[in-house]
């Protein structure tokens, strides 16, 4: 490896897709040169590959969520979520991208499920949630739960868009193998140079573990299978199942069916294909791809500084609900860095407390 230094950056930002971007333009409207690196293209991992649709709420019903972790964890969670949504549609105005609210809707099917979906519903809609019950017959479901304030947006354009401002200097196909740093900053080593910046942010997902040997106790790496096919049926709303493990939208031309399970070897497919048959049975494949995600072990971003790697943030572990957290995750990552602000439920030595 090569030892010359290239010019100091005040920030070195590790990953180019949504996160790395909101981040890296964030940063920059702060008068901070920003360096962001990217192994690949740019947005051309999870971000380019994602549903496309920033979700309210969790995978998990809310009264499961309220059951496990208490009342008032539960609702910061949700006005977190709630408040990405906002995040993300001002950000898409000042980019002049559309990000059209879709709603979705999560059938029901089950006797078992029905009182969660009427408590999450009630306790919601008292704390002020834009959420209903509605009948779902028509889809084979008793009931579903309606939110109605779910986003739909191109998040790999918006990426795009957001890395294009004069204090950020953009590296693609520039792949670090190891980070080393020390009291004045970070070192970034490729194979045959290295890069210098006063501080760094890891956001690539998908390798922050063996860029920081430290997130790998906390981070799963999980398959999404997306499947997309033409179809005459109609969807009126994205579909939310299995605890949030399967969306299902009509996209015009065509359908997109995403699946992913809790374990690193589990294989999403039966439930692609237990869904599409159930959907749209006579339909006909356009694609089908599999994209590989970091997720938390509670399923919530990972945000802040490691203690023993001085000038080292981080903002991974999104998972595949990573759109439904990029925006008020980076907005806690900035308040950390520029104010040193707590990052709250997302800060990543929770699990240390635990």
């Amino acid at each position: 490896m090569s030892s010359a230094m290239s010019p100091t950056s005040d920030v070195a930002v590790i990953g180019a897709g949504l996160s790395g971007a909101l981040v890296a333009r964030q940063l920059a409207q702060q008068n901070l040169s920003v360096m962001v690196i990217e192994a690949g293209a740019v947005a051309d991992g999870a971000t380019g590959n994602s549903a496309e649709l920033a979700l309210l709420g969790t995978p998990e019903f809310y009264a499961t969520l309220e059951e496990r972790h208490g009342t008032a964890f539960a609702t910061e969670v949700w006005e977190l979520s709630a408040r990405n949504l906002e995040l993300l549609a001002a950000t898409a105005q000042s980019l002049g991208l559309p990000a059209p609210c879709v709603g979705s809707l999560r059938p029901i099917g089950t006797s078992t499920e029905a009182p969660l979906a009427q408590r999450s519903a009630q306790r919601l809609a008292h704390q002020g949630f834009n959420v209903t019950l509605e009948d779902a017959m028509e889809l084979g479901y008793l009931i579903g739960l309606h939110t109605f304030d779910d986003l739909r947006f191109d998040p790999a354009d918006m990426s795009r868009r957001l890395l294009a401002h004069r204090h950020i200097t953009l590296r693609p196909r520039t792949e670090i193998l190891r980070l080393d740093t020390d009291d004045e900053g970070v070192t970034l080593w490729g194979r045959r140079y290295s890069l210098r910046a006063k501080a760094a942010v890891l956001t690539a997902g998908a390798f922050a573990g063996r860029l920081c040997p430290t997130l790998r106790p906390y981070l799963t790496m999980l398959p999404v299978q997306t499947l997309e096919c033409r179809t005459p049926e109609q969807l009126a709303l994205p579909l939310v199942l299995e605890e949030g493990q399967v969306l299902v939208q009509d996209r015009g031309d065509f359908w997109r069916l995403s699946a992913w399970t809790g374990q690193p070897q589990g294989d999403p497919w039966p439930l692609l294909e237990k869904y599409g048959q159930q959907f749209c049975p006579q339909a006909t494949l356009r694609r089908r791809y599999t994209t590989w995600v970091g997720r938390s072990a509670d399923g919530l971003p990972l945000v802040g500084q490691l203690a023993e790697t001085p000038h080292l943030y981080t903002l991974t572990g999104l998972g595949p609900w990573g759109l439904s957290w990029a925006f008020v995750a980076t907005q806690l990552l900035l308040g950390l860095m520029l104010h040193d602000e707590d990052p709250g439920l997302f800060d990543v030595h929770r699990f240390d407390k635990m």
